[in-house]
């Protein structure tokens, strides 16, 4: 991860994960709402390079613990069920990818604190149609 993102992802920490109960690990920010974890990841195009803006996405997961499966499921051995997706399932307007340089930082930043309390707020209403589907044995990547 380029500086420059690495120091967006600290400063997001200490505005807005820390406050709402989340922990980082690496690029990645968790928390246990009940049974579901939330958790929120950066990560960096791999095809960055020094003379252009860094690239980058925020993906979801939303997991259950309480929802197994049979052997026979395709999503058989799975510890958690899972959900995957961009930030823009939870925040319509969220682009699947920012583009980050030193201009925009603070503005993106912005967006950002305002994306992300949002998505906090929305999370809980995707739990049970999320459910319904894992429940399924469905196993969802938006």
């Amino acid at each position: 991860m380029q500086d420059i993102l690495k120091r967006m992802v600290k400063e997001l920490h200490e505005a807005c994960f820390k406050p709402n109960g989340f922990k980082k690990t690496g690029g990645s920010f968790l928390r246990t709402d009940g049974l579901a974890r939330q958790t929120l990841q950066f990560s960096s195009s791999r095809w960055n390079s020094a003379n252009s803006p860094v690239q980058f996405s925020v993906y979801i997961w939303l997991e259950f613990t309480d929802i197994t499966y049979d052997d026979s499921s395709p999503c058989a051995g799975s510890p958690l069920s899972t959900y995957i997706a961009h930030l823009g399932t939870l925040v319509p307007e969220a682009p699947p990818f920012f583009d980050l340089t030193a201009a925009n930082y603070e503005s993106i930043k912005s967006e950002l604190l305002v994306m992300l309390t949002r998505a906090f707020q929305e999370w809980p209403k995707h739990y049970e149609p999320v459910r319904s589907q894992l429940r399924k044995g469905e196993r969802l990547f938006v």
